[in-house]
């Protein structure tokens, strides 16, 4: 089989995740970059710039990938999560592989072993250990019944159980929550 890894990174920290696991693997690997980079003050990129694309949902021109995804079976998809969610750089590399017929394995802060897995969509635990990152690999251990996915498919109610991501006053309520906290570090 044969794999990309196809990584987002800002500060780095996913860079040298990828970089260190890459070193077991020596998969081919290609970073997605906005077209027009964000801010190189934190705080700009992270609560102006990355926070109004998720908010208006922008997907971001990203420069062009020479890549040829027909010849890979699996993508690794590594990034950060953003405002909740993927970085909308992250969307617009998505959009960019709609015909991609392939697996592709994603690696976020999220959980595993999960129903998610069998509509090939896979959320591995994000780690900085290596031998955590190889035991996250694993996650074909189990099998689902369609009876199963059906019932677990009826109790998604489309609501955050936290509260609503996509609601300026609740992201707004949340994010001076953070400063706050911040402040008192």
């Amino acid at each position: 089989m044969k794999t990309l890894i196809v990584y987002f990174s800002y500060s780095n920290n996913t860079k040298n995740l990828v970089t260190q696991l890459n070193k077991e693997f020596n998969f081919d690997v290609v970073r997605v970059e906005r077209k027009i980079a964000y801010s190189d003050d934190y705080d700009i990129c992270a609560y102006v710039e990355a926070k109004e694309e998720v908010e208006k949902k922008i997907h971001p021109q990203i420069k062009k990938l020479d890549v040829d995804y027909s010849a890979y079976d699996r993508i690794l998809l590594f990034f950060p999560i953003w405002w909740y969610t993927i970085p909308m750089p992250i969307a617009s590399f998505i959009d960019s592989i709609k015909g991609f017929s392939g697996e592709i394995v994603v690696f976020a802060n999220s959980y595993t072993n999960d129903p998610l897995l069998q509509r090939c969509i896979i959320v591995v635990c994000k780690s900085t250990h290596l031998e955590r990152i190889k035991e996250n690999f694993d996650v074909f251990d189990f099998i689902l019944s369609e009876e199963d996915m059906q019932v677990i498919k009826s109790l998604d109610q489309q609501n955050s159980l936290f509260f609503n991501h996509q609601d300026p006053k609740m992201v707004e309520w949340f994010d001076e929550m953070v400063m706050v906290r911040r402040n008192k570090m």
